[in-house]
């Protein structure tokens, strides 16, 4: 049987998040969505998600604040951070801080599955499908 999982979509650009939102419910997994940091980590503390998809750049507050936050305040979960404007030393950063995988936009629907795919082995032991 395959895991449901809970995701916690963070992204600021309103038709990629319902696009991206799309690919994770079509898997049957419960999608929690945020245009900004500071929705995200109110949506985090009351769902609990099991990993992220986020933006780096955000209105309000970064998405490694938004990760940092989460991690202090309620737990760590696996991330996935996406941007289209970020330098190498944001990505950098990015990855120090914990992030599973650092993804440049315009993303590669493919490639953003396996990505989702292997976060879910790496840190479930289970098949993402």
């Amino acid at each position: 049987m395959t895991r449901l999982f809970s995701v916690l979509l963070v992204e600021d650009d309103d038709p990629l998040r319902r696009c991206l939102a799309e690919l994770l419910r079509a898997r049957g997994w419960s999608v929690h969505t945020a245009a900004s940091g500071t929705e995200a980590v109110q949506l985090a503390r009351l769902h609990i998600p099991d990993f992220s998809l986020l933006d780096l750049h955000l209105p309000g507050m970064s998405g490694l604040e938004v990760l940092r936050t989460i991690y202090t305040e309620i737990h760590p979960i696996p991330s996935i951070m996406m941007s289209g404007q970020a330098s190498a030393a944001e990505a950098s950063a990015a990855i120090d801080q914990g992030v599973f995988r650092f993804l440049q936009k315009p993303l590669d629907l493919d490639h953003l599955r396996r990505s989702m795919d292997q976060l879910i082995q790496h840190h479930f032991g289970e098949a993402g499908h």
